[in-house]
């Protein structure tokens, strides 16, 4: 009897499981909100549901621009499907958006229900954009700031030993609408790294916490002018045609970057302002190196004095370098410099065109050659002048000479007629005087 009930249950059971159950076709009417501020937009979706075939539309009223749209189609196989159909709307004034489903929709079976659906949206004045661009936590994990934080406190600063490569900054905003950048891992070397977390309000404005990360090296490598030896070589970029090497520098192994073929060893440094400079170690000496970079070659610049006649030392910016350079007088834009090209590994004397940013190797025989022909045309002009000097003298002195004598004929002359001028003057002086004793005498004998 027993047996008997389990066939039969079992055959219920079969019967029961495939007899397959149909759902009914539906339709669904939803927005993306319930309210939306004047001047923006909201969508309105429909979703159609054990549906092969549909005829759907929405309907929107009210405040709003207007966004009524109808789907009508099926499935491409047949069968039941979901399907998701939106429109979107723009509020236009205050008030409220009203959408409406209606339509019917068919099952596979040939099930046709018809669907209808009414939401409302109720359209508010735009909220103001908020001001707020503070923190609300801001932290270096690990480690301690110092000072505390503060929202209202910009600068802070935390100290990481040496051996540590990054950090993690971390931090919150007070206010949702707000953005926040320059969160998360951060890299570090040894001395002062600065970081930026810049938290912009909504409406735009902006502020800036800063945060410096100190690696501290507890037992510095220091040279001259302050300058410290960076010991992590995996934040130095290494020039090219130099490979990593380890020297000794003040008692501590320090990494070092060797040119085999231009023989030079440099070392990376570092001042206090954080800035990374090579230096070449030469001699127990340590020299900054400065690439100059023109149009036709590429040089490093040598402390070496030039001692040619005509030059004066000086100092010019070439490329953001200051270099040692020899200007002839008063002549601008041209300068000497002693230097290695770092294509040859030879040291000229070059000389360098400010403005065409152009260096020529100076042939100092050719200049002395003409400076000494020069001297000697100088010469051969002087004397030339001497000569021509001298005879005008001559001239001048023979015409003087001439000029004398020429005036004391004429001298001679001139006293000869004073001399008969006042003889005739004389003559008609006594003739007068004859005259007017006659004159008297016949008076008399009138008498």
């Amino acid at each position: 009897m027993k047996r008997i009930n389990y066939i039969l249950f079992g055959l219920i059971s079969f019967v029961l499981l495939t007899v397959s159950v149909k759902a009914a076709p539906s339709a669904s009417l939803t927005v993306s909100s319930r309210t939306v501020e004047n001047g923006k937009s909201v969508t309105a979706t429909v979703t159609v549901k054990n549906t092969a075939a549909w005829n759907v539309k929405i309907t929107s009223s009210g405040n709003t621009y207007g966004c009524t749209q109808a789907w009508a189609d099926a499935t491409s196989n047949g069968n039941n499907a979901t399907k998701s159909f939106s429109t979107t709307c723009k509020a236009s004034s205050l008030g409220t958006i009203a959408f409406v489903l209606s339509g019917d929709v068919t099952s596979a079976d040939g099930s046709n229900v018809n669907v209808s659906g009414t939401q409302r949206v109720s359209v508010v004045e735009p909220r103001k954009a908020s001001t707020n661009n503070a923190l609300k936590a801001l932290g270096v994990e690990g480690y301690e700031l110092t000072p505390a934080f503060d929202s209202e406190v910009l600068e802070y600063s935390v100290n990481v030993a040496s051996e540590v490569n990054s950090v993690k900054l971390t931090g919150t905003k007070q206010d949702n609408y707000a953005s926040v950048e320059g969160l998360g891992d951060k890299e570090v070397i040894e001395g002062a790294n600065k970081f930026e977390v810049v938290v912009t309000a909504e409406n735009g404005a902006t502020r800036t916490y800063n945060v410096i990360v100190n690696v501290v090296d507890n037992n510095p490598v220091t040279i001259k002018d302050g300058l410290t030896v960076v010991k992590n070589s995996k934040y130095v970029e290494i020039p090219e045609g130099y490979v990593e090497e380890k020297i000794t520098v003040n008692g501590q192994e320090v990494p070092a970057f060797k040119n085999e073929f231009l023989n030079i060893v440099l070392i990376a440094v570092r001042d206090n302002q954080g800035n990374n400079y090579f230096y070449e170690v030469k001699d127990n000496n340590y020299y900054k190196f400065v690439n100059l970079s023109g149009v036709n070659v590429v040089l490093y610049p040598q402390d070496k004095e030039i001692n040619i006649k005509g030059f004066e030392k000086t100092s010019i910016n070439i490329n953001g370098n200051e270099v040692v350079a020899y200007k002839y007088k008063d002549i601008n834009n041209y300068y000497l410099i002693y230097a290695r090209d770092l294509s040859t590994n030879v040291e000229n004397i070059y000389m360098y065109d400010e403005k065409n940013n152009t260096y020529q190797i100076f042939n100092e025989e050719l200049f002395n050659t003409l400076n000494k022909d020069n001297e000697l045309y100088l010469y051969m002009l002087c004397g030339s002048l001497g000569v021509i000097f001298l005879c005008i003298i001559i001239i001048i002195s023979l015409s003087r000479s001439k000029s004398k004598k020429n005036k004391k004929s004429n001298n001679k002359d001139e006293v000869k007629e004073e001399l008969i001028k006042e003889v005739e003057e004389d003559i008609k002086e006594n003739k007068k005087k004859k005259n007017k004793k006659e004159d008297l005498e016949d008076l008399f004998k009138d008498l």
